[in-house]
């Protein structure tokens, strides 16, 4: 009796034992900085971050076109301590404003275009003890800015990748901008392009411009060619990766985490050799308690 309570018993430990859940939390483009504090437990997170796309352009036919660079995808592991909050900014895609000057770059260091050219794309990026530049642990890039005419001049480059891609020459010969890299913006394509910075897009809100991404170090701006891509960040990660040219539209952050809070007390799962081998042992000790039982009654 004893071996078929021992038996019973186990079988039930092993059935309420389980690991943490996982756990998710998602944000999408506001246009402001976000914040998100780190649950009691949480010692780690995985980050996906995705910059924003770079804007369409207008040809002479007034049709807009989607020829700005797609966002780059930056992920990884993040070390964390319960309490803890970061700051995160969600790139957006720079704003249709029509065929005018200017062509304001996307939310997150997208630059300025102008008429038959467009904004680039905001970076997606966390910040760790601050919120400054400098306080970046990851980042995504964002596209350049497309730009068109008569007939089309060049698309947007992507966003990285270690690296942006340039932008598309122009068809009648401009020269496109360069996409950033993990130590300088990307070059100015055309004058009166310039080129990227620090988290920035090259900016010029000029006829026939198109802006350079927003990145790590952003892209470059070009006349009459595309706007290069802005590169993405992943030296504050363990196991990080970047992916260029993923994401359209604004730009996204998903933390996931084992949520230790909710997740059931893990125990021990025995197997069915063990679980026989507890009710043969158990059994055993049953048969000897019987025996002394019987000797103290004689």
């Amino acid at each position: 009796m004893i071996g078929k309570k021992a038996l019973l018993a186990a079988a039930l430990l092993g059935a309420v034992a389980s690991g943490a859940s996982a756990a998710t939390a998602t944000f999408s483009y506001t246009g402001a900085a976000q914040t998100w504090t780190v649950p009691a437990g949480v010692t780690q997170v995985t980050l996906d971050l995705r910059g924003a796309q770079g804007g369409g352009s207008y040809p002479c036919s007034g049709a807009r076109q989607e020829d700005g660079g797609l966002g780059g995808q930056a992920q990884g592991t993040l070390a964390v301590t319960p309490g803890q909050v970061l700051n995160l900014y969600v790139g957006g895609q720079a704003v249709d404003v029509g065929n005018i000057t200017p062509a304001p770059g996307g939310f997150n260091g997208g630059g300025d275009g102008g008429q038959y050219g467009a904004g680039g794309g905001g970076a997606t990026d966390v910040r760790v003890g601050g919120t400054a530049l400098a306080n970046r642990v990851a980042v995504a890039g964002g596209g350049g800015g497309g730009n068109t005419g008569c007939p089309e001049h060049g698309a947007g480059g992507n966003g990285g990748g270690l690296s942006g891609d340039a932008g598309t020459p122009g068809v009648g010969g401009s020269t496109a901008a360069g996409g950033g890299t993990q130590s300088s913006g990307g070059t100015a394509g055309a004058a009166p392009g310039v080129a990227g910075q620090l988290g920035l897009g090259g900016s010029t809100a000029s006829y026939h411009i198109g802006g350079g991404g927003g990145g790590y170090y952003g892209g470059g701006s070009a006349y009459a060619a595309g706007g290069g891509g802005g590169s993405s960040y992943i030296a504050g990660l363990s196991g990080g990766s970047t992916t260029p040219g993923v994401q359209s539209g604004n730009g996204s952050i998903v933390i996931t985490y084992a949520d230790a809070v909710a997740a059931p007390v893990a125990v021990p799962t025995m197997g069915a050799g063990m679980l026989t081998l507890l009710a043969a042992a158990l059994a055993a000790v049953g048969a000897g308690h019987s025996a002394r039982q019987r000797r103290r009654r004689g």
